[in-house]
């Protein structure tokens, strides 16, 4: 299996606040982050946190 890239990403720039995740997620935040910027949907929410519900035991720390 190839290893996958980490990259760095900015959950704010003021304070300085990033993370590390998979180059596949960072193309996903960033497009939820252009188009974001007005307005969101309730429903967008919840499928977001039902997602985090449903993963998060999955998750695996990159910060290494």
């Amino acid at each position: 299996m190839a290893k996958r890239i980490i990259q760095q990403h900015h959950i704010s720039y003021d304070p300085d606040v990033s993370v590390y995740i998979y180059k596949g997620e960072h193309l996903i935040l960033t497009k939820i982050q252009w188009f974001s910027k007005k307005t969101v949907s309730r429903g967008f929410i919840t499928a977001l946190k039902v997602f985090i519900a449903e993963n998060e035991h999955r998750a695996k720390d990159l910060s290494n």
